[in-house]
C-alpha cells in the first residue's frame, strides 16, 4: 500500500514535473544572469525555503535593484503576491491536523498553485491520504529546486538572452488549467477566472496602460469573490457532505 500510494502521487505530479523543471530553469537562468554573484547554491536556497515561483521571479528584480526596495516594501510585495496561499490553505485546515507538527508546517509551506490543484482532486482517506498529500508536496518541491539549480548552473555557463523567459510561469498555469478542465465536468471556475481576467485586462488597457504588472491582485480578488458567492452551486453533493 505504501509503494502504491507513493507511485500514485508521483504519477499525479507528472504534469508539474515538466512544468516546474521548465519554469525553475527559467528562474535559475534569470537569477544567474541578472543578479551579480548568484549561482546554483543561491537558487537552491531560495527555491528550498521560498517555494513561490511568482515571488522568486519578483525577487530577481528586487535583488538586481536592491536600492529601490526597502524592507517594508519587500514585505508588502511578498504579502500581496502570496496572499492567495492563505485562501488555498483553508480547505486543508482539517486535513493537515493529524500530521506531526514539523510535517504540518512543511505541507503548509510547500502548498503551491499546482500542488493545491492536484491535492484537492484526491478522494483518499486516512493514512493513505496523508501519505499521498505529503508525497505530492515533496515531489513538486524537489522538481522546483532541481529546475532552479539546473537553470542557475546553465546561466553561469552559457550566455542567454532572457527576454520573455519569465513567461514560463504563465505557460505552466495554462497547462495545469487544461489538465484540470479535462478531469472535471464543471468548468465554471475556469470560465469565471478567464472572463474576470479579460475584463480586468480591458480596464487596465483603457485606464492604466503600462501598469499590467498590477492586474493580478484585482483579478484574483474579483474571481475569489464571485466563486465564494457561487460556492454552494459549485460544490458536488459529496463535497457538501464533507
Amino acid at each position: 500500500m505504501f509503494l502504491k500510494t507513493v507511485r500514485a502521487a508521483f504519477v499525479s505530479s507528472m504534469p508539474v514535473l515538466m512544468g516546474y523543471l521548465t519554469m525553475g530553469m527559467a528562474f535559475g537562468i534569470l537569477l544567474a544572469t541578472q543578479v551579480k554573484g548568484a549561482n546554483g547554491l543561491t537558487a537552491a536556497v531560495m527555491s528550498f525555503f521560498t517555494i513561490s515561483g511568482s515571488m522568486q521571479f519578483a525577487a530577481v528584480d528586487m535583488l538586481r535593484s536592491a536600492e529601490d526596495y526597502s524592507l517594508f516594501l519587500t514585505a508588502v510585495l511578498a504579502l500581496v503576491i502570496n496572499i492567495r496561499y492563505a485562501v488555498y490553505g483553508l480547505p486543508f485546515l482539517r486535513t493537515f491536523r493529524p500530521y506531526p507538527r514539523p510535517l504540518k508546517y512543511y505541507l503548509i509551506g510547500a502548498l503551491t498553485d499546482e500542488t493545491y490543484a492536484i491535492e484537492t482532486q484526491d478522494r483518499r482517506r486516512g493514512r493513505d491520504k496523508r501519505l499521498y498529500l505529503f508525497c505530492v508536496s515533496f515531489f513538486d518541491h524537489m522538481y522546483w529546486v532541481a529546475g532552479s539549480v539546473a537553470g542557475a548552473v546553465l546561466g553561469n555557463m552559457i550566455p542567454f538572452d532572457t527576454a520573455g523567459i519569465d513567461f514560463a510561469m504563465a505557460a505552466l498555469f495554462i497547462v495545469v488549467l487544461v489538465d484540470l478542465c479535462r478531469d472535471r465536468s464543471n468548468h465554471i471556475p475556469a470560465a469565471v477566472g478567464a472572463v474576470v481576467t479579460a475584463a480586468v485586462l480591458g480596464v487596465f488597457l483603457v485606464f492604466f496602460p503600462g501598469h499590467f504588472n498590477k492586474l493580478l491582485l484585482p483579478a484574483m480578488i474579483v474571481t475569489i469573490a464571485i466563486l465564494l458567492a457561487l460556492r454552494k452551486k459549485l460544490q458536488s453533493p459529496a463535497e457538501v457532505r464533507e
